[in-house]
């Protein structure tokens, strides 16, 4: 019996220490903003004024097609294979010239 208390009081010292050491490794948090807030904040059924004009942003650059495969059913369109992560990247390209351009505006929609 004195020799499991012992193993047990070595093994419980052992893990405090681990976490103890771990505890000093922990990276700090990380808070991450960008233009997904766009896409979160303009959701329907939102009708504000920053939003209509990224909804028109987004018409006038991409293709219905393109659109459907951005936010449907995606793997429906043939060609998804070959061209979504192609209009993917202009998306977020483009995503993010618009939220560098309205920031202020952008803002305002994100703290509703």
């Amino acid at each position: 019996m004195k020799r499991f208390t012992s193993i047990a009081i070595a093994v419980g010292m052992l893990a405090t220490t681990s976490l103890a050491g771990a505890a000093g490794n922990q990276l700090t948090p990380v808070k991450v903003e960008g233009s997904t807030q766009l896409a979160a904040a303009c959701t329907p059924p939102n009708d504000s004024a920053i939003c209509s004009a990224w909804h028109a942003v987004v018409r006038a650059n991409f293709t219905p097609r393109e659109i459907g495969m951005l936010f449907g059913a995606r793997t429906s369109y043939p060609n998804y294979g070959a061209s979504f992560d192609r209009i993917q990247a202009r998306y977020n390209v483009l995503q993010g010239e618009f939220a560098a351009t309205h920031a202020i505006e952008m803002n305002a929609v994100a703290a509703k």
